[in-house]
């Protein structure tokens, strides 16, 4: 069962070569996301450079109880040691995790199996027997989740300054329950009117495997986003390796090799990263498809 899994995202992962039309269409879209988003105003007074000690220390509102990695070290552990390290007047561990984070930043994350994650897979529907029928969730250790929550505290920042207000997954402030409500309403004053109109539905198969690097990176760089917290992304999706775990039995190890690497169920930096990876298709939705009139307002785009 284990090598079956194996196998199966093996194949996912490889890369696939992209026909000249999907090449040409791609780069049409991103000289269109340059000119749309790159005015935009960046947030207020970005953070860059190393990271502080304030940002580090933050990080202890964001150490839930998730399964540990690799390592099988669990967060519990890295409380347990700083309210030692603070007790016994040694160095203070913030001071060191704060050290240890740097290092990371200016050398980069590719050592000692940091990033590496055990994939256990969750059932959705359909034919059990399949391994496309269950969901992956990969475990990473959680030191490296501490360093990738640093990351996800700068770019969220990012996020609020340059996703298009209609897109609500995932961008601090912003609901998902606001596009649930919108919806039911437009059916409702849709029917009390008598106006046609439609909803158009997308479910992107395998999102997160599927998301394409090189693409998410140009999406980045076309909308203005600091060169500094793209190169800690570059670093961070650069050969990522997993395992599958299937009843406490694991495969052997292998590379990420298509896609976002390190845009992993239960990765803390994949939803923002996968929303930044969407964004040029709302825009050319926007642009293409205009929303009905109710109660003679004017059509939203």
């Amino acid at each position: 069962m284990v090598e079956i899994a194996r196998s199966y995202f093996v194949d996912l992962h490889t890369p696939e070569p992209n026909p000249p039309e999907r090449l040409a269409a791609k780069a049409a879209l991103l000289e269109e996301v340059a000119q749309a988003y790159s005015s935009l105003p960046p947030p207020a007074d970005p953070a860059s450079g190393p990271f502080t000690a304030e940002e580090v220390q933050a990080i202890w509102k964001r150490m839930p109880n998730t399964a540990p990695g690799p390592d099988g070290i669990q967060y519990s552990f890295w409380k347990a040691l700083a309210d030692k390290a603070d007790d016994q007047d040694l160095v203070p561990f913030w001071d060191t995790l704060l050290a240890l984070t740097n290092d990371l930043r200016a050398r980069g994350t590719d050592r000692c199996g940091f990033k590496d994650a055990n994939i256990s897979l969750f059932y959705k529907k359909g034919d059990p027997t399949l391994t496309k029928n269950y969901r992956p969730i990969s475990s990473m250790n959680t030191d490296c989740k501490m360093w990738l929550n640093l990351i996800n505290g700068r770019l969220a920042t990012w996020a609020i300054a340059k996703i298009h207000p209609d897109q609500k997954g995932f961008v601090p402030g912003r609901y998902i329950t606001e596009h649930t409500r919108l919806a039911a309403e437009v059916v409702h004053l849709s029917d009390t009117t008598g106006t046609n109109g439609y909803i158009v539905s997308l479910d992107q198969a395998k999102a997160y495997d599927c998301t394409d690097l090189p693409w998410l990176v140009a999406v980045l760089t076309a909308m203005g986003v600091c060169k500094d917290l793209i190169a800690l992304i570059k670093d961070h999706t650069h050969r990522c390796r997993a395992r599958v775990c299937i009843n406490s039995g694991y495969s052997s190890p292998f590379h990420l090799l298509r896609g976002v690497r390190g845009v992993r169920q239960g990765d803390p930096l994949s939803c923002l990263l996968y929303t930044f990876s969407l964004e040029p298709l709302g825009h050319w939705l926007r642009n293409k498809i205009h929303g009905i009139s109710v109660l003679n307002l004017p059509p939203p785009n």
